[in-house]
């Protein structure tokens, strides 16, 4: 037997298994298919990580999708192979090619899905995280060659855009090479490859991935199921020690506002691209920190995390996530560092934990229904994008500033590359599924702009302004849409021209 009972009892709690420590994301270097850790391997692993072999034995065993972490300098035979394994199993030295009736190691079984992700936190230049650099290095290695995608518009001198650019490439090409091996039919539902990125478009390492493999690629529903950062959240009190008071401060401040503000802004990006809003890792870790440092002690974090109160404290977490918009947060992790453990450290105990506080919160958010979601604005109606309240997100190149007193916003249009138009992202909610009429207000606007309208990722059509020179908002053409329940994300984006927006209508 390769796993105990109560190891399986306790990744069965969880409805997806996440393979970056196991892989050792963060310092594999393995490159070819023959360097890999096989599994008939006998001794450390080291920077390797462990065999593919074993990862989907433990998913098989606990009936729980799995999630791979492909290493950042894998070559295109690697992840070919990698798929032919999950897909069919392999020999213990090569991948099957088809189906077997008796695989000496079975592939994932039926049923299972496997969320795919392009090595782990690339964004991240802290220490440990070499994928960082070798991405980086790998985007400059390319950056200048425009026969190269990510110069497919002209030399990228920026070597950190190259960098997004390259991220989400490497992430795109491994979701083809899945779709060869698996097919059509099982992409976004069996396979769900990830886009991802730093929390809340940090860096925009989210929107100009998604803006540079649009205008690549086009939809870009066909390469990924999801994307967007990590779900960590903290408290406003840090626990600095175990007294009544300071826990108790701790835990009424678990988890910040900042953090449902995060989740909105990666929402309204994937969702305005028409991707799920996914998290790759998250949850509460007392006394660290998000790039990966510990302050204090172990005893001091293991104290904080088998407090009951974390139960609730997470329950509420979940609630601003599912409410912000987002989809599937991955728990990390269930035996790690102190901080972010769901072990109960205290005890000692040399047999897996199935009962500490996090896991009985993981138990709970399993059997509770979900909450609202509360993220944009409630239509029918009228938006103003100058509200506070309205929450839009922008991708803009040039002049940012808001006009006519503060009361429209300029958007230009790239002609040439209308991946590269400026662009707003708007939330809104329907109570009622069905069809809408939606519209935009422009101020001064010609008689050949244009404004294309986006919604869920899917391209309505285009908004037609009307030509008047008053300064006073006029509303364009509409266009019919069938909005889905809840939240919707609506992008516009200047395809024509220089043009002043005031307001979303939604009829």
């Amino acid at each position: 037997m390769l796993f105990t009972k109560e190891f399986i009892a306790a990744m069965r709690k969880f409805s997806v298994i996440r393979t970056m420590d196991f892989i050792s994301a963060n310092s594999n270097a393995t490159q070819t298919w023959a360097e890999r850790t096989r599994i008939d391997w006998l001794g450390s692993t080291g920077d390797k990580g462990q065999p593919w072999e074993l990862m989907v034995m433990l998913a098989n065993a606990a009936n729980r999708d799995l999630w791979i972490n492909v290493p950042v300098k894998a070559d295109d035979a690697y992840i070919q192979k990698l798929a032919n394994l999950l897909k069919y199993g392999s020999d213990g030295s090569e991948p099957y090619t088809s189906s077997q009736s008796k695989p000496k190691y079975p592939p994932l079984k039926p049923g299972l899905r496997v969320y795919v992700e392009y090595g782990n936190e690339l964004w991240n230049s802290g220490p440990g995280f070499w994928g960082f650099y070798w991405a980086l290095d790998l985007a400059n290695a390319n950056r200048l060659n425009i026969s190269h995608p990510i110069a497919y518009d002209g030399p990228v001198n920026d070597q950190y855009i190259a960098l997004r650019r390259w991220i989400a490439y490497r992430s795109a090409f491994i979701s083809q090479s899945f779709r060869s091996v698996f097919g059509n039919a099982a992409m976004m539902d069996t396979v769900r490859p990830i886009l991802a990125s730093q929390v809340g478009n940090g860096n925009l390492y989210l929107s100009l991935g998604l803006a540079w493999a649009e205008g690549y690629y086009g939809d870009v529903t066909k390469l990924w199921y999801g994307g967007g950062g990590a779900a960590y959240y903290d408290s406003s009190v840090q626990p600095a020690d175990t007294s009544a008071a300071t826990m108790q401060a701790y835990f009424d401040n678990l988890p910040t506002a900042s953090f449902g503000q995060s989740v909105a802004t990666d929402a309204i990006w994937t969702k305005g691209y028409g991707l799920k809003t996914v998290a790759y890792e998250g949850g509460p870790g007392p006394g660290g920190s998000a790039l990966g440092s510990v302050s204090g002690t172990e005893q001091l974090a293991y104290t904080y995390n088998a407090d009951p109160r974390m139960k609730d404290r997470m329950l509420v977490a979940s609630n601003m996530w599912v409410s912000n918009g987002g989809d599937l947060l991955v728990y990390y992790a269930y035996n790690s560092a102190a901080p972010w453990a769901f072990i109960d450290g205290l005890s000692l105990s040399t047999v897996s934990d199935t009962t500490s506080p996090k896991l009985q919160a993981i138990d709970a958010l399993a059997k509770r229904p979900l909450p609202a979601v509360t993220l944009g604005t409630a239509v029918p109606g009228t938006v103003y994008l100058r509200s506070n309240t309205s929450a839009i997100q922008s991708r803009t190149d040039g002049d940012t500033s808001w006009g006519f007193g503060g009361s429209a916003y300029r958007i230009n249009a790239n002609e040439s590359d209308l991946a590269k138009s400026e662009m707003v992202l708007v939330p809104i909610r329907v109570a009622q599924p069905g069809q809408y009429q939606i519209s935009m207000t422009t101020l001064n606007a010609a008689a050949t702009d244009r404004l294309q309208l986006f919604v869920n990722g899917k391209l309505n059509g285009e908004l037609l302004p009307v030509a008047d020179g008053s300064g006073q908002p006029k509303e364009t053409s509409s266009l019919t849409v069938v909005l889905p329940e809840g939240l919707s994300v609506a992008r516009i984006r200047a395809s024509k021209g220089s043009v002043w927006i005031r307001d979303l209508v939604v009829k």
